[in-house]
């Protein structure tokens, strides 16, 4: 089976959906075997059935940033300063996030120029360090969105344990869109000396601006040591892609533990920068596990 090659990551790139910005190739290492699957198949959200939904109200009123900042244990960057949280009369939810991506800034804790959008992990208590989980959630982007050179949208990321968001071993995955709007699968895995990261592409062109998108993000972990992960993306329903063989668990004790909600310009393989300001807007995440 030819399995891919991917470059390795400078110690500067090495937190979990950070953004670090530059990746150095100092080497050459097998991480997945990627496949586009045919575009009929079940998505996830049918198929796991215990589920948690962020809340963005609290008895119907609206949460604000410093509700959400509560629940982040720290973590959070840019929440205060570039979240909404608004109330809908329309479209596929009630409530919605808006993400402010101001002219010319990137992603969080970089040193390529203003960091802007957020960085904010999700982990419910509830969840209990399963091995396979569907995230879902619909994205807005607006009809005059500019792409640029890409940047990163939310995901699944896992740790050990007990572990916090950024600990070692750790891993990602992220939705990313790349120049033009092209939307990839972004992975990246930290363990140890092991750190590697990979993009796959999907069956559309572009994320779809002007209207609200369903996104689904299937993840299978590995048996550590074994390549016979799995993860799928569906938008709107349609199967964009399925990457098999996936080797992203690095050890035993390391699980699903949560939404990485990362949203701005860079990270994820991309160097982005907004050209000018847009809000993104996002449904509450709903996590299933069985």
């Amino acid at each position: 089976m030819k399995r891919s090659i991917i470059p390795k990551l400078s110690p500067r790139a090495i937190a979990i959906n950070a953004g670090a910005g530059l990746i150095m190739v100092t080497g050459f290492i097998s991480f997945v075997h990627a496949k586009l699957a045919p575009p009929h198949f079940e998505v996830c959200s049918t198929r796991y059935h215990r589920q948690v939904t962020m809340r963005l109200d609290r008895d119907g009123t609206v949460l604000t940033p410093n509700d959400i900042q509560a629940v982040s244990n720290g973590q959070d960057e840019g929440v205060l300063d570039n979240l909404t949280i608004a109330q809908f009369n329309e479209g596929p939810v009630k409530f919605g996030m808006g993400v402010k991506l101001a002219q010319d800034t990137v992603e969080q804790r970089s040193n390529r120029g203003l960091p802007g959008g957020i960085s904010l992990p999700w982990m419910p208590s509830v969840l209990e360090q399963p091995t396979a989980a569907c995230l879902t959630y619909n994205i807005f982007l607006p009809a005059d969105f500019v792409f640029g050179e890409g940047g990163t949208l939310p995901g699944l990321f896992g740790t050990t344990t007990n572990g916090q968001y950024g600990d070692a071993p750790n891993f990602g995955t992220n939705l990313a869109w790349h120049a033009g709007g092209a939307p990839k699968f972004h992975m990246q895995v930290k363990a140890d000396s092991d750190n590697r990261a990979a993009a796959f592409g999907t069956f559309d062109k572009a994320i779809p601006r002007g209207r609200w998108v369903r996104v689904e993000q299937e993840l299978i972990l590995n048996v550590p040591g074994q390549p016979n992960g799995i993860a799928r993306l569906w938008f709107d329903g349609r199967l964009e892609t399925e990457v098999k063989s996936v080797d992203i668990r690095p050890a035993p004790d390391v699980s699903i533990a949560g939404v990485s909600a990362d949203v701005y310009f860079g990270g994820s393989g991309t160097t982005g920068k907004a050209a000018q300001e847009a809000t993104v807007w996002l449904s509450p995440f709903e996590l299933r596990w069985n």
